[in-house]
């Protein structure tokens, strides 16, 4: 599983290319939006899991590399921390497209983020779901808060909660949710969860 998974993005990253040499080919390159990105991440036996499905760093954490024609030399080859959803992929292409997006659609134009001399403020958290597939034995619902340093997760066929403290335990090891010292997080933690799940119903 783990060699076609390779062999897959090995493919990937060799036609990514020919596209940008196609694109150079063409002299488009300097008025062409090039987003690099993916639906998943993907375990590698972390957790005791393969493949994604589950709200763990591994699955839901996903490669982003934009190269705008419009950026400044300054912001190229940066990292920016900032928190990008998949839902800011269309608003953010209608948007270089000078087209404004459909009242309704969700996320947000992320070109302030690297275009702007002063980045706007920016989502500190977000809600995260997934629907059970075939049925609980099989791939169970989850819910998540994600937020920069720390995650909770409901598994709602299980009434199961977790806690995790991204910032001492990136790889999400310790659950914390029992933790009494915890307790006013998990509380506030729950709270800003049910609050933004209501939103995205």
């Amino acid at each position: 599983m783990m060699k076609n998974y390779y062999r897959l993005a090995s493919e990937v990253d060799a036609t990514c290319g020919v596209i940008l040499e196609e694109l150079e080919k063409e002299k488009l390159r300097g008025e062409t939006l090039v987003i690099f990105t993916t639906d998943n991440g993907y375990f590698h036996g972390e957790h005791g899991l393969a493949d994604k499905w589950y709200p763990y760093q591994e699955s839901i954490r996903v490669p982003l590399i934009v190269d705008d024609p419009r950026m400044n030399d300054g912001a190229r080859g940066k990292v920016n921390e900032a928190m990008t959803l998949n839902v800011d992929l269309a608003p953010t292409i209608l948007a270089a497209a000078d087209t404004r997006p459909p009242s309704g659609m969700q996320g947000q134009d992320i070109s302030p983020l690297y275009l702007a001399d002063n980045p706007p403020s920016w989502r500190i958290d977000y809600f995260y779901e997934h629907a059970t597939i075939r049925n609980v034995k099989f791939i169970p619902s989850s819910q998540a808060l994600v937020a920069k340093d720390w995650k909770y997760i409901l598994w709602p066929d299980f009434g199961t909660e977790q806690l995790f403290d991204l910032t001492n335990d990136p790889e999400e090891e310790r659950d914390l949710v029992h933790d009494p010292e915890q307790a006013p997080r998990l509380a506030e933690m729950r709270a800003r969860f049910l609050e933004l799940r209501k939103q995205a119903k």
